[in-house]
């Protein structure tokens, strides 16, 4: 039975159970990611990487042409 007393004290867990040692876990979800990251197709990683900065190559030329084209109509004026 829970008092209030038990309340007031912030904890509701039995003084028993908080003299124990505290026990280190390891950490599974670093073991988890390290496993991950070795399984990633790195070559599929470099493909797509090559192929995204060959797309931001061809706007960044496009843009490049078209501000050109831009600066050239302005200067007609």
């Amino acid at each position: 039975m829970i008092t209030p007393r038990a309340g007031l004290a912030g904890s509701f867990i039995p003084e028993a159970e908080t003299s124990v040692e505290p026990q280190y876990k390891s950490f599974p979800p670093l073991d988890d990611t390290i496993v991950w990251i070795k399984n990633v197709d790195w070559e599929d990683v470099r493909n797509r990487c090559r192929g995204g900065l060959n797309n931001v190559g061809l706007i960044v030329a496009v843009i490049g042409e078209k501000t050109y084209d831009f600066g050239s109509w302005l200067a007609k004026l």
